[in-house]
C-alpha cells in the first residue's frame, strides 16, 4: 500500500493492480458455509429431510387408533348452601347422598375395567363452596382400595374444573 500527498488530503491511498490479501477472498467463503451449515443441519433437525413429514403431528393425530379404554368424562356437582358447607351432590345429574354413595356409583360406572380404564372427571363447583369440601370429595374419587384391601387403585386419573355459570 503506498500513500501519497493529494491536494485536497495530505495522504491518499494509491490501487495496486493485484493487491488482494488472503482474509478479503476467505473469509466471506468460510462465513458462508458456516450459515449454509448451520442451514442444512437444522431443517434436517426439524423433519422433512430426516424422514419425517412436515404435518407428522396432524397425520398422528388423525390415523390414531381411538383409545378404547377411555370413557367418557364424568360430570360431579357440587352446591353450596348460603354458608358455603356442602348441601348436595350430583353425578351426571342424578343426585348422590355423600361421598361414600359417590365413589361407589363412580365404581359402578367404570365396572370391569376399573383397573385398566381412565376416566376423567368435570367438578361443576358453585363459586362460594368451602375449599374444603372440594379437597373431600377430590380425596373420595382419586383412588380407592382394592378388592383384596391392600393396595390402592385410581378410579379418577384427571379433574377439570368447569367454569362458573352466571
Amino acid at each position: 500500500m503506498k500513500f501519497t500527498a493529494n491536494q485536497q488530503r495530505w495522504w491518499t491511498r494509491t490501487a495496486t493492480a493485484h493487491e488482494h490479501s488472503v482474509e478479503g477472498r476467505w473469509l466471506p467463503l468460510l462465513g458462508l458455509s458456516g450459515l449454509l451449515s448451520a442451514l442444512i443441519f437444522a431443517t434436517w433437525r426439524c423433519g422433512p429431510f430426516a424422514g419425517i413429514p412436515a404435518n407428522a403431528e396432524a397425520v398422528a393425530k388423525d390415523e390414531a387408533p381411538a383409545d378404547f379404554h377411555q370413557l367418557p368424562a364424568i360430570r360431579i356437582l357440587l352446591r353450596a348452601d348460603a354458608s358455603g358447607n356442602l348441601a348436595s351432590i350430583g353425578l351426571d345429574g342424578q343426585p348422590v347422598k355423600d361421598a361414600a354413595d359417590l365413589r361407589a356409583q363412580i365404581r359402578a360406572f367404570l365396572g370391569p375395567a376399573a383397573t385398566e380404564a381412565t376416566v376423567e372427571a368435570e367438578l361443576d363447583c358453585d363459586g362460594h363452596l368451602r375449599y374444603e369440601h372440594t379437597q373431600r370429595i377430590i380425596a373420595e374419587i382419586s383412588a380407592c382400595t382394592s378388592a383384596d384391601g391392600r393396595t390402592m387403585v385410581p378410579l379418577v386419573d384427571r379433574i377439570k374444573f368447569l367454569p362458573r355459570q352466571k
